[in-house]
């Protein structure tokens, strides 16, 4: 895993600052510890910085790597897992190797399809390939955005990088706020691709490639383009052995390196089925890693659930209770990694996690991933049932959604409660996937920001899924949420926090072939009573005991609603009461000072709005001012 930069200055092809190159690279130095490589073309313009943690051909697999004549340069970010099957294939088409890294195997497979070899690919990536006969770089992110990528193009110069402050490094543009962005970051409780809260930094959306040429023209294209079809003629057997054989093969595969490996666990199923399958996989102790936070719930700590299940899989047990000082200590340091202000309070526990793997492991497995395809949210099963019991479902939630006084089920209830009024599908998608709906927008948004260039929300919907799967709005929504909040909250933060750490983190769930298969699953099979994940679950019996299936999974209980009525509650108002705060420049400050209050005196858990200003007001203060 690495941190990646290049530089084209394709309007004079002028050779690059190499200086300014190399510290725009070192700013990455924690995405690669183990060593630095370069590439320039000062015919064309050209520069390559990298960054490398070793994972694969520790010997011979420095970076940039390029074909035998050198033509074609490549500078990496991610792990191919079939990347031998891949080789083997190009060696017998007569294609010479001289290194055994999947680096220099995304080099020939260029060569042997052009554009189309990312199709070839299972694995999580970001790369960049300069192409010095056809004078174009060729840039793409992995098919569902575990490995994340910025862009920025300007009259004179074209430059990517694994995060961003490398970009405003050597760049050094004028930092406007996007108020579209911030819009939807308010919304969705992260920013959708590929735009970020600066207005001239682009990201590269999941499962796209970029085609950027000397003229100063760039093509955008998304090359996951199968069409998904929900399969009701299959029984449910034949999917659970279907799934047992794909999950198997999907830790297998992920389980490949050169160096240690070890697992981020909960005391959730997907995890824990990793963990079994990792032990059947290898004759070594796993190593398994679990934090928990100072003022938990107590008896149901993730932590001692963890330890329980580390013993009963004989595997060697890292643990770390996180206080609110490291909490807070870190939090300047956790928007400075991340990059991207998420509603997420959980985030800154990835980075914990890894920090307590680094030194015994390089690589950690986890159970990201799952939830969106088989259906583990909780607002999956009420619209599964809103769907299959209408006039039920109706009554119900304009009764509860009144009377619950804590504002996030009131929420859950009240977008149930409108999903009855809605017709249009992408429309019930939409509203299932935001957290604030119109109302509350006119309540906390000041003029400039609620009639932001009129966002076309159903468009932003409708990019995603049109032409990509047919089935219900639940099998529609699933789909929808793996190119939209997983890889632009869950798998941001995971990766940016694991990098910062620099530890690698591979996500088994996620891999390619296994979620074409979920995906094609009915929700009837994942969903039962009320209760998500159901096909799943009864898969994972068959390795694990039925006590780890089916227990509650707590997650990272971050008690951040408490901290909000202390220490992070002082910490936003002075944010709030600058003259520059993103409160001040685009929300209604009495509003927003009144869910504040209604929080400290306990009336109300607006933790999730709280949070979320908390992180981009802290962002601004880093990038902004």
């Amino acid at each position: 895993m690495c941190g990646i930069i290049g530089v084209f200055n394709f309007r004079n092809c002028e050779p690059i600052d190499r200086a300014k190159l190399k510290e725009s690279t070192n700013l990455m130095q924690h995405r690669g510890p183990d060593a630095e490589g370069y590439y320039y073309d000062d015919q064309n313009g050209i520069g390559f910085g990298q960054r490398r943690l070793s994972i694969i051909d520790l010997v011979t697999g420095d970076q940039p790597i390029s074909n035998e004549n050198k033509s074609v340069w490549i500078n990496y970010n991610g792990e191919l897992y079939n990347y031998k099957e891949l080789r083997n294939y190009l060696l017998n088409k007569g294609h010479i190797f001289k290194t055994q890294s999947d680096t220099e195997v995304i080099v020939h497979a260029y060569e042997e399809f052009g554009f189309d070899c990312v199709k070839k690919f299972n694995g999580i990536f970001a790369f960049s390939i300069w192409d010095s006969n056809k004078k174009l770089i060729f840039l793409t992110r992995d098919h569902f955005g575990v490995k994340p990528v910025y862009y920025y193009q300007d009259s004179e110069k074209f430059i990517f990088a694994s995060e961003y402050k490398s970009i405003l490094n050597y760049a050094n543009p004028v930092k406007e706020i996007d108020i579209e962005a911030l819009n939807k970051c308010l919304i969705y409780r992260h920013t959708p691709a590929p735009d970020t809260l600066i207005k001239s930094i682009k990201k590269l959306p999941a499962s796209h490639y970029l085609i950027f040429e000397s003229s100063g023209n760039y093509k955008l294209i998304n090359y996951w383009n199968k069409h998904i079809t929900t399969d009701y003629s299959k029984t449910k057997e034949y999917w659970q052995e279907k799934l047992k054989d794909q999950i198997e093969s999907a830790v297998k595969r992920q389980m490949i390196s050169d160096v240690p490996i070890g697992l981020s666990l909960s005391g959730g199923v997907d995890s824990a089925l990793i963990l079994a399958l990792m032990t059947k996989f290898t004759r070594m102790n796993v190593h398994t890693f679990t934090v928990g936070f100072e003022g938990g719930r107590g008896k149901d700590n993730e932590i001692e659930k963890a330890r329980e299940l580390s013993n009963t899989f004989g595997a060697d047990f890292h643990s770390y209770d996180i206080l609110e000082s490291d909490y807070l200590n870190f939090f300047d340091k956790y928007l400075y990694h991340l990059e991207e202000p998420v509603g997420n309070e959980s985030a800154a526990a990835y980075y914990f996690v890894a920090n307590l793997a680094k030194g015994n492991v390089k690589v950690l497995l986890n159970g990201q991933g799952a939830d969106e395809p088989f259906a583990g949210y909780d607002r999956y099963i009420g619209l599964y049932y809103s769907e299959k019991y209408p006039k039920l479902l109706k009554m119900l939630s304009s009764v509860l959604y009144k009377v619950n006084p804590f504002v996030r089920r009131k929420m859950q209830f009240e977008k149930l409660h409108d999903h009855f009024k809605i017709n249009n599908t992408n429309e019930k998608i939409f509203s299932a996937s935001t957290v604030l709906n119109r109302k509350i927008k006119e309540a906390f948004f000041a003029d400039t920001i609620f009639n932001s260039n009129n966002i076309n929300i159903l468009e932003d919907v409708s990019k995603i899924i049109d032409n990509k799967i047919s089935g219900n709005v639940l099998e529609k929504l699933l789909f929808y949420d793996m190119f939209s909040s997983l890889p632009e909250n869950l798998l941001l933060c995971e990766d940016k926090m694991a990098m910062a750490a620099s530890i690698e983190a591979r996500v088994p769930f996620l891999d390619i072939d296994l979620v074409e298969t979920v995906l094609s699953i009915p929700v009837k099979y994942k969903v039962r009573m009320f209760t998500g994940k159901m096909i799943h679950k009864e898969v994972s019996e068959k390795y694990l005991p039925k006590k780890y299936v089916y227990q509650r999974k707590i997650g990272y209980d971050c008690p951040v609603a408490d901290w909000l009525r202390n220490s992070l509650g002082e910490m936003l108002m002075d944010y709030i009461n600058s003259k520059n705060s993103i409160t001040n420049q685009y929300l209604n400050v009495k509003s927003v000072n009144s869910i504040i209050n209604e929080h400290r005196l306990s009336k109300a858990n607006n933790e999730k709005f709280l949070f979320l200003l908390l992180s981009i007001e802290k962002w601004n203060s880093i990038f902004i001012k």
